[in-house]
């Protein structure tokens, strides 16, 4: 069977899943008694075990098999959960991520997992010997009060409650495999309640002919004898219904008697995993290959440029009928617009999730103790966008974990609490998304930063404090005295820079010494089609994004003044510098007195750009430059008008 047609699938799922173990094991660390936790640990794994074996991903499969060992002692009280014990578990995660890796890229490495492997067994040892009444032939399906209860619970909302027992054929060559295709197709149709033999025992093969599993569904008799005699190997289903009141005795699953508490649990866990299902069949979503994704947004982006083309030839020709009709497709093309660039959002969460852990490893390498704040991870942003923030949140987080956050004997004397804190803050701000890491620590000094500036040749006279500040952005400034795995390269700040602002954003530091530090980070929330103001500059036409602009002025050259060797305006008691665009561009302009300035803002710094005229408002259409302009730092792209005419958008960040 060509298994290549699921690979896909399995990779998403598989890094899912990984993530949700990231997080679920996190929270174990905090809450060791916590079983829910461990038991949603557990289904977590063994779902990935399952796909893993189901592929042939032998050595994936049994990794994961030697990780259930040690969680299924967490859910016997076989074992406590420490720090240590978490601490293998996070490198199972990590060995596993690069095997999955390695999988998606068909590198052919090999990934030696003999250590890991005898470090879950030393930790899992003396695992209990399978119980011999359940090696016999025959199994009896007894019901304990926590299994009557939950058939009188799935009765009362209308479930349909049935034991399934599976018989293979006596020449069945893979029998787990047959038992987990049983449980998986009864998983997909309804709720697994209990196995016996117990899923270890499945998977092992420790029964002989036979299996019993007892489920809750919607679907009828028919259909699922249907469903499991379409897998090979089976020879005959047995289907009953019990009802909650036959069971005579109790017996016991994974050698322990369920105790009232658990049972309480176990009902309260079934109604939520019912209106779970339920919301789950409500809202049904389809994966959809990104490129695809990225041609529909390329189709639609053609689209608009177009419907500007037909807009100015009815207006060029007046052509009533047509502007009609025109006004109509501009409504349905606005409208798919809107909808695209909502398929292609994403939750900041999908990057904010890999740094709880991340902190955690921090936290134990520096010997500090440190606390990670997330807020907004619901903010979406463009997928683009949200593919390439990682890297330069990672360098932030690194940066103030080392550099920022003090020890806690430091933290102590400075009256701090001994924890320190970084905050990690998103939200949506006009047509930009906002991104903030803050951290409580011991602030940026100023001195060092000048000091530093001036070792390398760099005039700090008449700097303003904040500009100082901002010196740490310039590549290759470290003011780091030893270099470390963590930071103090020099090559992590300038880095962060240069991304966000190859993403159309800024990036900006506010500091307090003793206090803590800020960088605030401002993008646009999509990168394809802006909103955007045509200027002439010289003649030519170049679009500038509205998300920067503030106003536009009109002003007389007669009231540019110059000020410590620099043009400015004064404009409503404030002081703003100017940048005459024509120089920027190397362009020559006409005499005109009369000129416009855009004043734009990029982060907390306020500048005026000096052009000949406005032709407008309108809605572009961001089209990549080319490789032999790439190196054009003044320009982000650039776009067709309606009149056909291909326009440079100007990159005010690099601008000003």
């Amino acid at each position: 069977m060509d298994m290549s047609q699921y690979l896909d699938v399995f990779l998403e799922e598989s890094s899912e899943n990984l993530q949700t173990l990231n997080e679920n094991i996190l929270e174990l660390e905090k809450n060791p008694e916590d079983k829910d936790i461990i038991n949603s640990i557990f289904r977590v794994a063994h779902t990935l075990k399952g796909m893993a074996g189901s592929m042939g991903f032998t050595d994936v499969a049994e990794l994961t098999h030697k990780m259930e060992n040690v969680l299924d002692k967490f859910r016997n009280d076989e074992l406590k959960v420490d720090s240590n014990i978490i601490t293998i578990l996070f490198k199972c995660l990590d060995t596993l991520e690069s095997m999955i890796e390695n999988i998606r890229e068909e590198s052919g490495d090999i990934i030696d997992i003999t250590d890991l492997m005898n470090l879950l067994d030393n930790i899992g040892k003396g695992e209990l010997i399978a119980k011999k009444d359940e090696e016999k032939k025959e199994i009896d399906f007894v019901l304990n009060e926590f299994d009557k209860n939950i058939v009188n619970q799935a009765k009362e909302r209308n479930y349909n409650v049935y034991i399934a027992e599976v018989i293979l054929t006596k020449d069945c060559l893979l029998k787990s495999a047959r038992a987990f295709l049983v449980y998986k197709t009864l998983e997909d149709i309804g709720e697994i309640v209990k196995t016996i033999p117990a899923v270890d025992d499945l998977e092992q093969e420790k029964f002989e002919d036979r299996f019993n599993i007892m489920f809750l569904t919607q679907k009828h008799e028919e259909e699922i004898i249907k469903l499991i005699t379409s897998i090979s190997e089976i020879e005959k289903v047995n289907l009953s219904s019990p009802t909650g009141d036959e069971a005579k005795q109790e017996v016991k699953i994974n050698n322990k008697v369920l105790n009232e508490e658990q049972t309480k649990k176990g009902e309260t866990k079934t109604i939520k995993n019912k209106e779970e299902e339920k919301n789950k069949k409500a809202h049904q979503s389809v994966r959809v290959d990104l490129e695809r994704l990225d041609k529909f947004m390329n189709l639609v982006g053609e689209l608009v440029i177009h419907r500007t083309r037909l807009e100015q030839i009815s207006n060029n020709h007046r052509l009533t009928d047509l502007h009609e009709t025109l006004e109509q497709v501009g409504r349905i093309t606005s409208d798919l617009q809107d909808l695209v660039m909502k398929v292609r959002m994403l939750p900041v969460e999908r990057v904010f999730n890999r740094f709880p852990r991340m902190i955690r490893d921090l936290s134990q390498e520096l010997g500090k103790e440190i606390e990670l704040i997330i807020k907004g991870e619901d903010t979406e942003l463009d997928r683009t966008v949200i593919d390439e923030i990682g890297e330069p949140l990672v360098h932030l987080i690194r940066n103030a974990a080392d550099h920022g956050i003090e020890n806690s004997d430091e933290r102590i004397k400075a009256g701090k609490p001994s924890k320190g804190t970084i905050k990690l803050i998103a939200y949506q701000e006009g047509n930009k998304a906002i991104i903030k890491v803050e951290d409580d620590g011991k602030g940026l000094d100023v001195d060092k930063i000048k000091k530093k500036a001036e070792n390398i040749g760099i005039d700090t006279t008449g700097m303003t404090e904040a500009d100082i500040k901002n010196l740490i952005f310039m590549q290759g400034f470290s003011t780091s005295e030893k270099v470390t795995d963590i930071s103090g390269r020099g090559v992590g700040m300038d880095v962060v820079k240069t991304k966000i602002s190859n993403l159309g954003g800024t990036i900006e530091v506010i500091s307090e010494k003793g206090k803590g530090t800020s960088f605030i980070i401002r993008l646009p929330l999509t990168l394809s089609i802006i909103q955007a103001l045509l200027v002439n500059v010289g003649g030519e036409t170049f679009a500038i994004s509205l998300g920067f602009i503030d106003r536009v002025i009109n002003i007389n050259m007669n009231e540019i003044k110059l000020t410590n060797n620099r043009e400015v305006i004064l404009y409503r008691d404030r002081i703003i510098p100017i940048v005459r665009l024509s120089d920027k561009l190397n362009m020559t302009t006409g005499d005109s007195t009369n000129k416009f300035v855009v004043i734009v803002k990029v982060g907390e710094k306020t500048v005026g750009l000096l052009v000949d005229g406005l032709l407008g408002q309108q809605e572009i259409v961001i089209k990549p430059i080319g490789k032999l302009l790439q190196n054009l730092k003044e320009y982000v792209g650039a776009t067709i008008l309606g009149d056909g005419l291909v326009t440079l958008i100007l990159d005010v960040a690099a601008l000003v």
